[in-house]
Formats: C-alpha cells, sequence, structure tokens
C-alpha cells in the first residue's frame, strides 16, 4: 500500500488547499475563508481505502490525546513536546 491508495489530490483546487471563488448555480461568488470547499483546504480528498483507516485508527487517536490531556493536568507532569528534564548531577 502506498500513500497514493489513501488519498487523492482535489480536483477543485489541483492540491492548493485555496480558491478564491465559489460558482453555484452558475454564478460566481467570493470566497471569504479562501479555503476550497471540497477538501476544506487541505489540498487532498480521501479515497475509500483512506476513509477506513481513519475509521480503523480514529479511537486510538483519541485515547491517546485524551491522555496527552488527562496528563498534562495533572500538576507538575506537563513537559513541552521533545523535551526532557534536566538529568540531576
Amino acid at each position: 500500500m502506498v500513500i497514493k491508495d489513501l488519498k487523492q489530490t482535489c480536483i477543485r483546487c489541483h492540491g492548493s488547499g485555496r480558491q478564491a471563488g465559489v460558482s453555484q448555480w452558475g454564478i460566481t461568488q467570493i470566497n471569504p475563508a479562501g479555503r476550497c470547499l471540497s477538501c476544506g483546504g487541505r489540498g487532498f480528498v480521501l479515497t475509500p481505502l483512506g476513509q477506513e483507516v481513519l475509521d480503523l485508527l480514529r479511537p486510538f487517536i483519541e485515547e491517546m490525546i485524551e491522555a496527552r490531556h488527562s496528563q498534562a493536568e495533572k500538576p507538575g507532569t506537563h513537559r513541552p513536546a521533545g523535551k526532557t528534564p534536566a538529568d540531576p548531577e
């Protein structure tokens, strides 16, 4: 499996994630947010296989986020990501 099996470049914005105007019923309107409405500004859309993989992993990802938040709520246990405490000498 390669990443192309999981996602495809958005055909509306061609992978840029930006879209200046939106055409609805033949009338072009300004898109104030500037994000592509098809991909939500990501520049890609998930394939059906990609959506299945995301659905499979979502509970594990949510659990990891919840564990991280609960650890951060404990006083004295919050550390910035990638940092380790100094070694005591």
